[in-house]
């Protein structure tokens, strides 16, 4: 039986009960979610969000430590790092924890600068001993009490005991029916644990368990003994020290609301908020205060939409809250609208690839090309105010797409390591059906607005006449990829490079500047795979880690003077002593501004290299073209990407 199922075997035979009192304030179906909506947890991974030194928020999920602990007021863990799974999914200590670690300081630095964290109880807990109603559930805020260390297996491993802020209201994790808790002036806020002064080292300890007191000094050498004997595995906790309470202290305030309300926060006139980073934030549903992450480019749904994953359960409420978009102007968004250059100068920059300059070929658009020997070029085609300001052109296009009823959707990327997670950007697909990092809404051209199919025949001619200028065949692109961003979104680094892709790939910028960074793959750059495995064909590209001798030993091995396994023994031995950590660095950078185009030409460029993109103001438009190969495509879709191009529509570049 695997790790994984054994866990959930277990899981599934620890008697649930009684039921909880109520219902959490807020809750999450995915972790993602959580991140989207609530300031205080962050966290994509990992069991304590911590910024600036400080800790925010703690998710108590499937394994909390040995001698967790919940009861209505006060939790106790475990304090997440130093920790590897066992042949049984168990986390266990790989190495001792100490005070200045990352986590420990974190936690320790709030604890002195009273600042309450808020708590997070997920299904998959089994201290509580109670059925949650949801995946993810609110709990409180906490304030941090103790921080002290401890033996687990042969490792010293760092504890921590929370107690809940507002001892006024009941728990709604509380036992169903139990009784309230003791208002303040009933609670005895004097009482303490048993403590004492350690004889060997002088250090002050409580008395933390039920089975004596001992020195949490890790340096001690009486360290967590009791009467100099090694403490028993099965230690249970003082009553004192779980029933000891906090005097009400008016200077500790949470630095965040706990559940935020940022629908009254905003007004849906504002064109500067519309797209702001606030905008695409998750919010809570007022009627069943489910975090709600922005997956449709005018608001929220509550319910579920189909772009949830498949094992979760449909949550059937009927919230929704669409907002009114207020056009941006391309002054909003661009600072040096009318006061640009008409021709923008190419400045070099000697970190990254200098192109080749031609104004002639193809103006009034100045082109830029970068050849990768061996791989493919790109070509940047950089516009201006006149290109912009034409009928039918960029400025135009730019309102155009605001208006028009696109469908933009945020999707959950294929392969996140955080189920749920979202695309940092809204998608629409049109013509043939597309995936690219997300599975995409398709549409046909028959749906797309007049806009889209004007930026198809942009990208038309440009796929064209670039191609070509290269020597190449051009294949007619048959699908468009429309992309919208708000501030602070981007596209990490991929490619495109899938199988029923044709070699050339170009994009439309509109809106706000973005900055696009070309770098060579990890595997290509390393010579081998993020599990060090040996490339079975190493292309030994220009600029990669060791290329040299990498490049030595591939020709030898070409000309037949070293055969397969010496040459994988020569690589093996030297890629064990010449380690390299880093990625590739970017080699080209392209500053991408309103009314540019982008082509990628070469099927071995999306091979070996990838991509990123990052605009850097509230609002773009990227709508990428890309020919789709007759034969990945469904017989049931092919009337998707059916198109004629004709008046206005049709380009010759100007």
């Amino acid at each position: 039986m695997s790790a994984k199922r054994k866990r959930a075997t277990a899981e599934a035979e620890v008697p649930l009960t009684p039921t909880v009192d109520g219902e959490p304030p807020a809750w999450a179906n995915f972790r993602s979610e959580l991140g989207d909506t609530l300031p205080w947890f962050r966290a994509v991974q990992g069991g304590i969000y911590h910024k600036d030194g400080l800790a925010w928020g703690v998710l108590i999920s499937r394994d909390s430590g040995e001698r967790s602990y919940i009861d209505e007021e006060v939790v106790i863990t475990r304090i997440g790092g130093s920790c590897s799974r066992n042949a049984n999914g168990d986390l266990v200590h790989v190495k001792d924890q100490e005070k200045n670690d990352l986590m420990v300081k974190c936690l320790l630095n709030s604890m002195e600068q009273k600042v309450p964290v808020g708590i997070i109880i997920g299904e998959h807990n089994t201290v509580l001993g109670k059925r949650v109603p949801h995946p993810y559930n609110v709990m409180d805020y906490f304030r941090i009490t103790n921080i002290w260390f401890e033996c687990s297996g042969k490792r010293r491993a760092a504890k921590v005991r929370y107690e809940k802020l507002d001892l006024q209201s009941k728990s709604w994790w509380a036992d169903k029916g139990s009784l309230p808790p003791p208002s303040p002036e009933e609670r005895d806020f004097t009482s303490r644990p048993t403590s004492a002064e350690c004889n060997a080292c002088s250090h002050k300890s409580f008395q933390v368990f039920h089975e004596g007191w001992m020195c949490l000094q890790p340096s001690c050498t009486r360290f967590f003994k009791i009467e100099g004997l090694v403490a028993p595995a099965n230690l249970t906790y003082h009553q004192k020290f779980l029933s000891y309470r906090m005097a009400p202290d008016l200077v500790m305030k949470p630095h965040h609301s706990l559940i935020p309300d940022l629908l009254s926060t905003l007004d849906e006139n504002d064109a500067s908020v519309a797209t702001s980073r606030v905008a695409w934030k998750g919010i809570v549903c007022p009627q069943c205060r489910k975090c709600i992450s922005r997956k449709f480019w005018k608001g929220w749904k509550c319910s579920d939409d189909g772009t949830s994953i498949a094992t979760q359960p449909q949550h059937l409420c009927t919230f929704e809250k669409m907002t009114r978009m207020p056009i941006m102007s391309l002054r909003s968004v661009i600072d040096t609208l009318e006061i640009a250059p008409q021709k923008r100068a190419f400045i070099p920059d000697d970190r990254f690839m200098i192109p080749e300059v031609d104004d002639n070929s193809l103006a009034p658009y100045r082109r830029l090309v970068y050849i990768i020997p061996r791989v493919g070029h790109i070509t940047h085609l950089v516009s201006n105010r006149d290109i912009n300001d034409h009928p039918n052109g960029p400025n135009t296009m730019f309102t155009q797409l605001q208006l028009a009823d696109l469908g933009l959707q945020r999707f959950p990327l294929s392969n996140a390591v955080v189920p749920g997670t979202l695309t940092a950007h809204f998608a629409v697909n049109y013509g043939n059906p597309y995936k690219y990092v997300a599975p995409v809404n398709c549409k046909g051209f028959d749906e797309a607005p007049g806009v889209v199919l004007h930026a198809l025949g942009r990208l038309q001619w440009a796929t064209e006449k670039t191609v070509h200028l290269a020597g190449h065949k051009s294949y007619p692109p048959n699908e468009i990829l429309v992309l919208g961003y708000f501030a602070d979104m981007k596209i990490g680094y991929h490619d495109d490079g899938e199988t029923s892709l044709g070699p050339t790939i170009a994009t439309l910028s509109l809106g706000s500047r973005s900055i696009m960074q070309i770098r060579m793959k990890s595997k290509y750059y390393k010579g081998q795979s993020s599990r060090n495995t040996l490339l079975e064909n190493d292309p030994v590209l220009p600029g990669c880690a060791f290329q040299l001798q990498r490049q030595t030993w591939k020709t030898e091995f070409e000309r037949g003077m070293i055969t397969q396994s010496k040459y994988d023994q020569c690589r093996n031995e030297f890629f064990k002593s010449h380690r390299t950590q880093c990625e590739a660095k970017p080699c080209i950078k392209l500053q991408i501004h309103h009314g540019d185009m982008v082509v990628m030409h070469g099927e071995s460029l999306q091979r070996y290299y990838e991509h990123e993109v990052v605009p850097e103001n509230k609002l773009r438009f990227a709508l990428t073209a890309r020919h789709i190969k007759a034969e990945h495509v469904d017989p049931k879709d092919t009337h998707k990407g059916d198109f004629t191009l004709a008046g206005n529509q049709l380009y010759n570049g100007i």
